[in-house]
Parts: C-alpha cells; sequence; structure tokens
C-alpha cells in the first residue's frame, strides 16, 4: 500500500497563504483610499469649474454685487487649495499603494516558492509510488510463474 505524501513545510505555505491574503487586503484598502481621493478631487475641479461659470454670469450683469464676486473669489482659492492638498494627498497614497504592491509581489514570490517545493515533491512522491506498485506488481508475477513452473514440474513428474 502506498504511503500517503506529506509536505512537511505545509504550516509554512499555509502561513504564507494568510501573509498574501492579509496583503490584498492592504492592497485593496490602499486602492479604495486612491479611488476616494480622485473622486474628491474630481467633485471639487466641478465645484471649481461651476463657481468659474457662476463667477462670470456675476460680472456679466448689469450691476455689479462687490460682495457676491468678493466671495466667489474667496471660495474659488478655497477650492484650488483643497484640489493642491488633495492632489499632494493623493501623490503619496499612490506612493504608499506602490509599496504595497511591491510588497505583494514579493509575498506572492515567496509563496509561489514555496508551492513550486511542494509539486516538485509531489511529483517524487509519485514516481516513488508508482516505483513501489511495480515492484509489488513484479512479485506478484514473479510469485504467479513460480507457482505454475512448480505446477507444470509436478506434472511432469506424475
Amino acid at each position: 500500500m502506498a504511503r500517503r505524501f506529506r509536505f512537511r513545510l505545509e504550516t509554512v505555505r499555509r502561513l504564507r497563504e494568510q501573509a498574501r491574503d492579509a496583503q490584498r487586503r492592504v492592497v485593496a484598502d490602499a486602492v479604495r483610499a486612491v479611488t476616494h481621493l480622485e473622486d474628491r478631487i474630481a467633485r471639487l475641479i466641478r465645484q471649481l469649474d461651476d463657481t468659474a461659470d457662476r463667477f462670470r454670469d456675476a460680472q456679466r450683469a448689469e450691476r455689479l454685487d462687490v460682495v457676491s464676486l468678493r466671495g466667489h473669489q474667496i471660495f474659488r482659492g478655497w477650492l484650488t487649495r483643497k484640489i493642491a492638498e488633495s492632489n499632494e494627498e493623493l501623490v503619496r497614497r499612490q506612493a504608499r499603494l506602490d509599496y504595497e504592491r511591491a510588497r505583494l509581489a514579493e509575498v506572492w514570490k515567496r509563496l509561489k516558492a514555496i508551492e513550486k517545493l511542494r509539486e516538485r515533491q509531489w511529483e517524487r512522491h509519485l514516481t516513488e509510488v508508482a516505483r513501489e506498485e511495480r515492484a509489488v506488481s513484479d512479485e506478484a508475477a514473479l510469485q504467479r510463474y513460480m507457482r505454475r513452473r512448480g505446477e507444470h514440474e509436478r506434472e511432469a513428474v506424475a
């Protein structure tokens, strides 16, 4: 009977899978953060465009409302600062995302190495099992041959 395959580093493989899964979650969180920030920047840019349109409309009016125009300018300045701050934050978060993706690639590489080792050991196990089965089969065939030969010899003597 063939012996069972046992990979001695199975615990290490499982730990590396857990590390991969954890790193995948970290990367997914970083992607969500970048996407959220990109959406925020897009909203701020749309607001800035809308404010610029309203500002131009207010300038074309017959009577200029200086307080309103000043308010539009202040709001546009605030939006511009928020966009700049958000872009800086986006650069930081994208750098973090790149770092986390590089870590994920390293974790994948380490897991792949141990899985490759497991595959090689599995193939060796299969080869060994096949060799053992051939040996058992050969032994059974030899015993049948010897039994038949003995029967033929007994028949010849009788």
